[in-house]
């Protein structure tokens, strides 16, 4: 999501968006999206919200409303996701050219996932997975902490960020014990295609480069679409990185054309009608892998468009500002959801349902943010003292207080 300041006391104090060129337009992306009063951290907040919100709605055995107008193919939560993967191009485009080095940009990065993510795969190994043993069965007596797919297979097969192993034996139904962590890998690749095109010059100078590359992703949506799948095939992995790219480079392309972009209320509307019509050719095609083309062949550019236009707005820009719990809310939102259904929400009405994985995953984003990731972030400028010694530092010394100012970036999500 964003760069943000954070002070020593956890409080947001901005959120770095970028610095843009000289609008050529007084109703650009550039001219209306101001740096530190927006509501970016509210927009992150309400799309990691209506990821909650939709997979309540199929977890307790009902649907999706968009996901029965798609057949399922595209529903609120995939339309969340992918606004999160936009913003993310978007912010991490500035990113890259802020930093001073390609090292210190993956740095920063791995910063702003790997530790929240680590510490939430321990949390569920320690705690909702021994919970759901005992609400299972009663005792953890039996409990699979060992072997084929257990809890430390868990533990150790997803820590490198791709999910490997989604179940743990005898728990959650069979059920993915965190339906939602695998974004973060298509995530990360996509800011290590942006360390490439950055450290070629392709972000800051060039912006064709970018153009071209957009083109040839829907280019290849276009091919699946008329060929039945002939680019992706079968599998989900291709799939999700044509998908979850073509978002993140609609994202990095609105950034490097932010200065001749207008952004207006005429121009969203028009990209809620292109959103809408990508959902309509969807739904038209009705299966895979042609629906799920249909839909990108057309999405992208609008998701882009509808987020940074709600995003620019400065209504609540004080939401978030002290404490940004959206990426928390994110990543815990799906065990909180599977332990309340072994406590029988499935048969509790949808509001509370859903008003109780809120307020419980809200509760562990905050002790994330204030235990795992600010502390995290602290590290963002950071630099070993035997390599500061030697002159070849990429920052040089770190000033004095450094270390209290950081930069959160969220994903995902």
């Amino acid at each position: 999501m964003s760069d943000v300041e954070v002070t020593s006391t956890g409080r947001v104090t901005g959120t770095g968006l970028p610095e843009f060129a000289a609008p050529r337009r007084a109703d650009s992306i550039a001219a209306r999206f101001d740096p530190r009063h927006n509501s970016v951290n509210a927009l992150r907040l309400a799309l990691a919200a209506l990821v909650l919100l939709s997979h309540s709605l199929t977890m307790s055995g009902g649907t999706d409303p968009l996901g029965d107008l798609t057949g399922g193919i595209v529903d609120m939560g995939t339309v969340a996701v992918d606004g999160f993967f936009a913003l993310s191009g978007f912010l991490i485009a500035r990113s890259a050219v802020s930093s001073p080095t390609t090292g210190r940009f993956l740095w920063r990065r791995a910063l702003r996932i790997l530790p929240g993510f680590w510490a939430c795969l321990v949390v569920t190994v320690a705690v909702f997975l021994p919970l759901a043993q005992v609400l299972r069965y009663g005792t953890l007596a039996g409990f699979p902490l060992t072997g084929s797919d257990s809890a430390v297979g868990y533990l150790l097969s997803n820590a490198a960020l791709y999910i490997d192993q989604f179940t743990v034996r005898g728990l959650f139904d069979g059920r993915p014990v965190n339906g939602s962590l695998y974004t973060l890998f298509y995530e990360f690749a996509c800011y290590l295609g942006v360390a490439v095109i950055g450290a070629l010059g392709l972000i800051r100078r060039r912006r064709g480069a970018m153009v071209v590359v957009g083109a040839l992703l829907m280019g290849a949506a276009v091919v699946d679409l008329l060929s039945a799948g002939i680019v992706t095939g079968d599998g989900d992995v291709r799939w999700l990185f044509l998908r979850l790219g073509s978002m993140f480079v609609a994202g990095v392309l609105a950034y490097q054309w932010a200065d001749r972009i207008p952004l207006r209320g005429r121009g969203a509307l028009a990209a809620v009608v292109l959103l809408a019509g990508a959902l309509a050719a969807a739904a038209f095609f009705g299966r895979d892998p042609q629906s799920r083309a249909a839909y990108l062949v057309l999405a992208p550019a609008a998701v882009a468009y509808v987020i940074l236009f709600v995003g620019a707005a400065t209504g609540l820009h004080r939401v978030g500002s002290r404490r940004d719990v959206s990426y928390g809310l994110y990543i815990y939102a799906w065990p909180v959801q599977m332990t309340l259904l072994l406590l029988g929400a499935a048969d509790w009405p949808l509001a509370v349902f859903v008003l109780a994985a809120t307020s419980i995953s809200l509760g562990l984003a905050l002790v994330s943010w204030t235990a795992v990731e600010a502390p995290a972030l602290a590290l963002k400028s950071w630099t070993p003292r035997w390599w500061r010694a030697s002159g070849a530092g990429d920052d040089g010394p770190t000033p004095p207080g450094a270390r209290r100012r950081v930069s959160s970036r969220r994903a995902l999500d």
